[in-house]
């Protein structure tokens, strides 16, 4: 009895928080006591009511007759629904293990086809030819202030497999401390001097870059910051060799790029390159779960669904 008469209470509060919400159409603007009305039952009304004002009033006149009978009452009551974070993360574990059961045996095919790739770059790779490191960080001051001038880089190249006539190579850096964001800018190099055995060779550091290396040293540099080097092209043997000459496909390449650094970029774009390559009936664990959500927000509400999706 103690239950029922608790459960009757909460409900009741539900309620009457609801009815102080008005009823009017979220076309039209809600008056300063209305608004008042709906903070003090709610204060998430408060961000509802400016995200659904900014929307509704850029809507022409067309699509608020279509929705009039989307009030203000209505939708947040239907807000709040699809924001019940403890509802939704059920009903996800759920649909996880729904598109597991259906799904799951596709990534182990995918991974498969991720080691063919791995196997066929790690055949054709440029580096099989030279190594490349930084070796030296040359530093020129002006001799009237003591300002840093010049900065070269100089790499150490060594050849693996006899002499190299010319090579083209890119390196790029970032701070260790910025590990997430994968993306740095590259700097290009080429020397079109052949080399037979282990050399360093300078390549100029651009002026807006200079201060990174300021202070530096090789060892303190690479402890900083991490250095990528990328082999572009070669000529050996009088035989022009390019990365360009590697064609993978561009899904593979995508879960490469995350496989290291980002496993849940990694799982995603293994999901694509299933889809891609492997069945293209496949779907996504995102697609199925955010397929299956949208069910079910469209059976709560039909009318909210579609208001919402069309804003």
């Amino acid at each position: 009895m103690k239950k029922l008469c608790l459960f009757i209470f909460i409900v009741s509060l539900g309620l009457t928080s609801c009815n102080s919400i008005s009823n009017k159409p979220v076309s039209e603007k809600l008056s300063a006591d209305e608004l008042s009305k709906a903070i003090k039952s709610d204060t998430t009304f408060s961000s509802f009511y400016e995200n659904i004002r900014k929307s509704t009033d850029e809507m022409s006149d067309i699509k608020k007759a279509k929705y009039n009978d989307v009030t203000y009452r209505r939708l947040f009551k239907y807000f709040k629904f699809i924001t019940d974070t403890v509802y939704w993360k059920a009903l996800s574990e759920k649909w996880e293990k729904e598109w597991a059961t259906k799904y799951a045996l596709y990534l182990p095919k995918a991974d498969s086809v991720l080691n063919y790739w791995h196997k066929y770059v790690e055949e054709n790779s440029l580096n099989k030819y030279v190594n490349i490191d930084l070796s030296q960080i040359a530093k020129e001051y002006y001799a009237y202030i003591g300002g840093l001038k010049e900065v070269n880089l100089g790499f150490r190249l060594t050849p693996l497999q006899g002499t190299v006539e010319q090579i083209r190579f890119t390196y790029g850096y970032k701070p260790k401390i910025n590990g997430d964001n994968k993306y740095y800018e590259k700097h290009s190099c080429i020397s079109t001097s052949p080399f037979s055995s282990p050399i360093i060779r300078f390549w100029e550091v651009g002026y807006s870059d200079r201060d990174d290396f300021a202070g530096k040293d090789v060892e303190t540099f690479l402890r900083d910051y991490n250095l990528y080097i990328e082999i572009t092209s070669i000529r050996k043997d009088g035989i022009n060799k390019s990365i360009d000459d590697i064609s993978i496909p561009q899904k593979v390449t995508e879960c490469f790029e995350n496989e290291k650094d980002y496993p849940v970029l990694f799982e995603l774009s293994k999901e694509e390159l299933i889809k891609d390559i492997i069945n293209k009936d496949f779907i996504t664990k995102w697609e199925y779960k955010n397929k299956r959500a949208d069910e079910v927000r469209g059976k709560k509400d039909k009318l909210c669904f579609n208001f919402l999706n069309d804003l």
